[in-house]
């Protein structure tokens, strides 16, 4: 469809009357621009797990907040006022993501740390339901030293302090020493990955 012909404050004026064929040429016009911003963001934020459609989504929905609340009246171009839509329901998209990131961490590392604050016998095996945390956990633990990846495995498996210590013949503070390194490695790992 030849959009050029068109000018956009008729199309506007078309879509917020209901008009879908005017809604499909403004946004055939626009979505080149849509991509880019899309994009911007997206390999910003590529770290996040989210796929390149997810951005564009965002994209279109927040074009199509914009097509529906644009007001001429206020002296601005449209494609000013639907950049900056688009450019802030991505970035609000952006923080929300990275705010689930930080939850996820956060929820698997505060319970998981109770297990390695006391010295005694924990079940923690209630932590391990979920596949992801298992892979994150044997990352950390191979990323570990053999000595530190032992007192770490032990700990999962539900051993306590003194017990670890009789086991490898090694002092209680010594346990204690590894279990803070490893305990830092998951942390780094969960921050990581999650």
């Amino acid at each position: 469809m030849n959009y050029k012909k068109y000018n956009d404050y008729e199309l506007i004026d078309k879509v917020q009357e209901n008009d879908e064929d005017s809604r499909s040429i403004l946004f055939e016009k626009y979505h080149p621009i849509l991509s880019n911003l899309a994009k911007e963001y997206y390999h910003k934020f590529s770290d996040y797990g989210y796929d390149l459609d997810d951005f564009l989504q965002e994209a279109r929905i927040s074009f199509y907040k914009a097509l529906n609340s644009y007001d001429e009246k206020k002296n601005s171009l449209f494609y000013t006022f639907m950049v900056l839509c688009v450019r802030r329901g991505l970035l609000s998209f952006c923080r929300n993501i990275s705010c689930v990131k930080k939850n996820i961490s956060s929820r698997y590392f505060v319970h998981f740390d109770e297990c390695f604050v006391e010295d005694e016998k924990s079940d923690i095996t209630s932590f391990f339901h979920d596949l992801d945390f298992q892979s994150i956990c044997k990352k950390a633990i191979l990323s570990l030293p053999f000595d530190i990846s032992v007192v770490f495995e032990l700990k999962l498996n539900g051993f306590s302090y003194r017990e670890i210590s009789i086991l490898l013949d090694i002092p209680t503070s010594s346990v204690e020493f590894r279990c803070r390194k490893a305990r830092r490695e998951l942390k780094y790992q969960l921050e990581r990955n999650a």
